[in-house]
């Protein structure tokens, strides 16, 4: 037991190491969703309300209906290290480690102690991991509820309360992200069928209807947020049927279809059709989640989510999986129906709104390492030192390749993905501040509206007045911090509007382009 703690507690400092090694730069700057939650969880702290004057609110608005888990749990953080990259992405930096300390317990419940560190060591190291943990996502803060939620219910049956604590965990993922109100409605049935409801109604009866409320009215509460609160404002916007050159796209692919058919009228309708069309890209959708390009290859190929533009997991990990796989149809057929079909079902809420993407598709991630850690476990059982060889120089080769375009490429070719242009835009107008009696910050700056009170450290009462009600320069909507203007005035506006102004002024534009003017 010794040993095992000594290993696992050297696998948690890996794990660490390669989660917070020079966070605070790499990613190079915060992105929008990040300075709003830094904006809500500041503003939380020393007013009680959020940007908008809100006062405890469960959704947030100014993050686009933004759930309230993550922003609140970020509230000690942001106390500690103020609205930094630190406050917003320190709770995602340990959820990875919470991550890596389940996926030890669950192996070592479902399997042996063995895969459980095989299991904590793939997930030190993974590829998917390490990217969520870099970054404020909500996304990975739900993973960790979910799968802490899972731990205890399977904990349920030697202690009924875990029931409680476990429904208390789901029931907080759902005000997390928000595809998992998807992914755990078909989550739980799953894991009912899994763990046996036959014995679960018969051993804890009160603790199961006490989850069950618990889960029941928090999922209400999450419910409500959807139809009233607004929490699905970015969802609305972005799944299949609402995108308009889609919508546009299938209708013009019926039209044509409809009219070069030699089918009769009366049944034409039958074969092309929305219903039809829209279930085609739901399935292409889903099955891109599977693939060699989405897993091996180039993963969602957006560098925000997939900082080193590699696959999700490791090559070497489809030939685990595979044994993995191998070794539960010989003994554990239900363990196997039960990980691939959580495999199979996390997807779904994903493939509704687009391709692959690495925060949607997250839930896939345990089931993987699960597998892998089997695949790596029946290995090493060989002991066949040129096969464990193979392995080893093969994860080697691709964790150097991932860890040097992590720390050395990553941040200086894909700032813009982080709005590095606003933190620098920021940056060169708090250092002009005093040189200058106007300075304006050109609002095409992406994200620069919430970036410059984060590196300002505008006093949240200040940034709540300016959401309430904006000022103007030169008849245009702007927010006002002090002698800097944050505005939409138009481009061909620019230099009349700083000539007919009196004292010296300082503009910077998108691209970091100045028009400056003395007294």
């Amino acid at each position: 037991m010794k040993i095992t703690n000594i290993a696992l507690g050297i696998i948690l400092i890996l794990g660490l190491f390669l989660r917070v090694f020079d966070i605070t730069n790499n990613p190079p700057g915060l992105y929008g969703d990040e300075l709003t939650i830094a904006l809500d969880a500041n503003s939380l702290l020393k007013t009680g309300q959020d940007q908008l004057g809100n006062s405890l609110p469960l959704t947030f608005r100014m993050g686009a209906g933004r759930p309230p888990v993550y922003v609140y749990g970020s509230m000690p953080f942001v106390g500690i290290f103020g609205p930094s990259a630190l406050g917003v992405r320190g709770l995602s930096v340990l959820s990875g480690l919470g991550i890596i300390i389940l996926l030890y317990y669950i192996s070592r419940k479902l399997f042996s102690q063995k895969i459980g560190l095989a299991a904590a060591f793939i997930a030190a190291v993974s590829i998917w991991d390490i990217s969520l943990s870099r970054g404020g996502f909500e996304a990975h803060l739900a993973l960790l509820l979910a799968l802490l939620g899972f731990y205890l219910f399977l904990k349920g049956k030697e202690k009924p309360i875990f029931y409680i604590f476990s429904a208390l965990s789901f029931g907080l993922t759902l005000h997390t992200y928000p595809t998992y109100k998807v992914s755990l409605l078909l989550f739980i049935p799953l894991l009912f069928w899994f763990t046996g409801t036959k014995s679960l109604f018969n051993i804890s009866k009160g603790y199961f209807i006490g989850s069950l409320l618990i889960f029941l009215i928090l999922g209400f509460v999450a419910l409500s947020q959807t139809f009233i609160g607004g929490s699905e404002v970015r969802f609305n916007d972005i799944n299949i049927f609402s995108k308009n050159d889609l919508k546009v796209s299938i209708e013009q692919k019926i039209n044509l279809e409809r009219t070069e058919s030699n089918l009769p009228d009366s049944i034409v309708n039958y074969f092309h059709n929305k219903p039809v069309e829209y279930s085609k890209v739901f399935i292409e959708n889903y099955l891109q989640n599977f693939s060699i390009d989405f897993l091996i290859l180039h993963g969602d190929r957006n560098p925000r989510h997939n900082m080193a533009t590699m696959g999700q997991i490791y090559a070497i990990e489809i030939l685990l999986i595979g044994v993995g796989i191998l070794s539960l149809v010989r003994s554990r057929i239900k363990i196997l129906i039960f990980l691939l079909s959580w495999i199979a079902l996390a997807p779904i809420a994903t493939a509704v709104v687009d391709l692959p993407h690495a925060l949607r598709s997250s839930f896939m991630l345990p089931p993987l390492i699960l597998l892998s850690a089997l695949g790596l476990g029946g290995i090493l059982n060989l002991k066949n030192r040129m096969a464990t060889a193979v392995i080893f120089v093969i994860f080697i080769a691709q964790f150097l390749f991932f860890t040097q375009k992590l720390f050395f490429l990553s941040p200086n070719l894909y700032g813009n993905f982080w709005s590095l242009e606003a933190k620098s835009a920021s940056k060169m107008a708090l250092e002009n501040e005093s040189k200058y009696d106007f300075i304006i910050l050109s609002d095409r700056i992406d994200a620069i509206e919430f970036a410059y009170p984060v590196y300002a450290k505008v006093n949240p009462k200040e940034i709540i007045a300016q959401n309430l009600k904006k000022d103007t320069f030169f008849g245009f909507p702007s927010k006002k911090y002090e002698n800097i203007y944050i505005s939409s005035i138009a481009d061909g506006e620019i230099q009349k509007a700083i000539d007919s102004t009196d004292g010296s002024v300082l503009f910077i534009g998108k691209g970091l382009v100045t028009v400056s003017k003395d007294k």
